[in-house]
């Protein structure tokens, strides 16, 4: 069956692996860790097939990815804001590859995306600035 809108997932543990075909016995491709945020391209049986923000595709086992947004920081560096307001106050800079939890946004912010970093730390960066949205 095939995703009708775009669907994200993110790895729900360290050590997911991801195959070239949806069976064990296929050949690996990669291992990723929890967090790891995937485009949901097929859905077929136990299996999703993903693609990554490289473009990468393969196939992983459903149960080893969660419905916990993650997005994946593109830009070399972004700030991450207080507001959904560029002039609003900077509260932390971030790096290229640094995966943020999804927080709910208020419709009110076209442009931006509410995250959380592992540390605890949450705030807007601009939609432009991710991947996995």
């Amino acid at each position: 069956m095939q995703a009708s809108a775009v669907e994200y997932r993110s790895a729900s543990k360290n050590g997911v692996v991801l195959y070239e075909a949806p069976a064990s016995s296929a050949k690996k491709r990669f291992v990723v860790s929890a967090g790891y945020p995937a485009e949901v391209v097929i859905t077929q049986n136990d299996w999703l097939k993903l693609r990554d923000r490289n473009g990468m595709l393969a196939w992983g086992v459903t149960k080893d990815w969660s419905d916990r947004r993650t997005v994946v920081v593109v830009a070399d560096k972004t700030a991450l804001y207080g507001k959904p307001d560029a002039s609003a106050s900077i509260t932390g800079q971030l790096n290229k590859d640094v995966w943020l939890q999804l927080l709910p946004a208020s419709a009110a912010a076209p442009g931006w995306v509410h995250v959380q970093h592992k540390s605890g730390v949450s705030g807007w960066v601009r939609v432009t600035d991710v991947w996995g949205m």
